[in-house]
């Protein structure tokens, strides 16, 4: 999986932004008081912008995980295979509230 750090854009605020796969793919995380990060939004060439349909509350990446992430981020260190088993698992784990064709197209899960 290819990954970077993306800057956010005001029209997509978020606390995180990765682009992925060549920059066909956008996530966009928020961060919350616990500080576990959540997705807030993906965009996928080809399919436009998902805003997950969470049944609840948001699935979020765990605590101590996040905290690996956002490591990463601030180290702009995001381009590993850790960070990529990490996303994957959490795309896998959002299950229905993704769009999962576009995950499989764009070879995220």
């Amino acid at each position: 999986m290819q990954i970077r750090v993306s800057e956010s854009m005001p029209t997509r605020p978020c606390d995180i932004c990765l682009a992925l796969q060549d920059d066909s793919v956008f996530a966009d995380f928020a961060l919350d008081e616990e500080g576990q990060l959540y997705l807030v939004r993906i965009s996928f060439d080809g399919y436009g912008c998902c805003y997950p349909s969470w049944k609840e509350a948001p699935i979020k990446i765990e605590s101590g995980v996040s905290q690996q992430l956002l490591e990463k981020v601030e180290k702009d260190n995001v381009a590993t295979k850790d960070v990529a088993n990490i996303l994957s698992a959490y795309f896998i784990n959002c299950g229905e509230a993704i769009w999962v064709d576009a995950l499989q197209t764009h070879e995220l899960i």
